[in-house]
């Protein structure tokens, strides 16, 4: 398994992330008004907008273990493992963790559960001086671009060249109190359980299949996808986007070569477009579209309402098959 350019972004993610190719897309809902009958607009192309960042992740996770430099926690889509051998002593059972990528910065911080008051908070990103004295370096936060002075740290930053990843943990008012390797391995081996303010969005080449699991080679390293996210019929050097919201997974595959996707998979909670339960209506990142459920009526039921589904549709928005999700 190669090394990812940033070592301090070191994800194994069992479902997601893919190394993205910007396509701009409007933004619009497809609507299905029968299996024969594909939609006005029936291409299920990448979502994405110029100006959007790509890989783009916000996760929150509860501890479940710990051991020394060492944390587990529990997610709505698998584990979240964080680790470091300078960090990571005191962290508790009462604590909360969100866990944010944005490109090629990452953010976490732990608070505990009773106030959200903060315990700590690990900055990561590409070494960059915010002026030519170097007395402060810019970062990416949740909260925006922000400025850290380092003029205590200048002899140890002098060993640095710009560019290159660092991670410092802050406190509340910005300060900067120390200088730490942090590594990440998130496990994503469902659609979302529960619902979260999940956010994900990851792009990548298949590089390898085993075991049920597709191996992507992305920005931030080589992530796994597990087959009960239902992507289904992936092949290596397929492309792979996945978006995540709340409770909703999307997933496009995209052939070699090919100017859009072949097949997308939705997967959400099953709701009804009508009382004549014709149609379901499912989250995509252009908006929340329809499908027609000629193709799965069977399947449907035996599913009670709000169970998670997956629907498949090809290149022409054509419904191919809908299942329970897992």
């Amino acid at each position: 398994m190669a090394a990812p350019r940033y070592p301090f972004l070191f994800i194994i993610a069992t479902v997601l992330a893919f190394r993205f190719t910007a396509v701009a897309a409007e933004p619009s809902t497809v609507t299905l008004a029968s299996q024969s009958q594909p939609a006005s607009d029936p291409t299920p192309s990448v979502s994405s907008v110029e100006n959007e960042v790509w890989p783009s992740i916000k996760l929150k996770g509860s501890v479940w273990r710990m051991k020394s430099g060492m944390v587990f926690l529990k997610t709505p889509v698998g584990l979240l493992t964080l680790s470091s051998k300078t960090g990571l002593r005191d962290v508790k059972g009462s604590y909360d963790v969100t866990f944010w990528i944005n490109g090629t910065s990452a953010v976490v911080d732990i608070r505990k559960k009773s106030d959200a008051s903060l315990i700590h908070r690990y900055v990561s990103g590409d070494l960059r001086y915010a002026g030519p004295d170097k007395r402060a370096v810019a970062l990416w936060t949740p909260e925006g671009e922000k400025t850290f002075s380092v003029e205590a740290y200048a002899e140890k930053l002098n060993e640095k060249a710009e560019t290159r990843p660092i991670t410092v943990e802050v406190d509340e008012a910005g300060t900067i109190t120390g200088f730490h390797d942090l590594h990440y391995d998130v496990q994503i081996n469902h659609p979302p359980q529960y619902s979260s303010d999940l956010h994900m969005k990851l792009a990548g080449t298949i590089a390898k299949l085993k075991s049920g699991f597709v191996f992507l080679k992305t920005p931030i390293g080589i992530v796994t996808v597990s087959a009960k996210t239902g992507v289904r019929n992936a092949k290596v050097g397929h492309t792979l986007t996945l978006w995540a919201h709340d409770t909703n997974l999307v997933i496009d595959l995209q052939q070699n070569g090919a100017a859009a996707p072949s097949t997308r998979f939705l997967t959400g909670r099953l709701t009804y477009a009508s009382p004549d339960r014709q149609a379901v209506t499912l989250w995509a990142p252009e908006g929340e579209q329809t499908f027609p459920t000629e193709r799965g009526r069977a399947a449907l039921a035996t599913i009670k309402e709000g169970t998670p589904i997956t629907v498949e549709i090809n290149d022409r928005g054509m419904v191919l098959d809908i299942r329970k999700a897992g």
